[in-house]
């Protein structure tokens, strides 16, 4: 968890599992949530990009070392699939616990 202050006219990043997997863990995702604690208005207005469902998903060469060798590519939409069977028992039901479509 990371507080972050009140700073106008400015934006919070979160960033995603997907991108923790192209940097190689070098950034880390964050769960996202949004906790008000001050008298202030703040709003909360999550926008999620993903890319294409075939999309290859792999560290990028910038990313890797001999300390740290690359994650196993993986397809953008596998990907999804498997976060959501994590989360979502429907989704579990109909793609696995690997998230690979039965």
């Amino acid at each position: 968890w990371c507080d972050i202050p009140y700073k106008e006219n400015s934006f919070v990043v979160n960033l995603g599992d997907m991108l923790q997997h192209w940097t190689n863990d070098s950034f880390q995702s964050t769960v996202h949530r949004v906790v008000k604690t001050t008298p202030d208005h703040r709003y909360s207005a999550p926008f999620f990009f993903e890319p294409n469902f075939d999309t290859l998903v792999e560290s990028l060469p910038m990313f890797v070392t001999s300390d740290r060798p690359a994650k196993p590519p993986i397809s953008s939409g596998q990907w999804l699939l498997h976060k959501y069977a994590t989360t979502h028992l429907d989704v579990r039901e109909s793609v696995g616990e690997t998230g690979s479509m039965k």
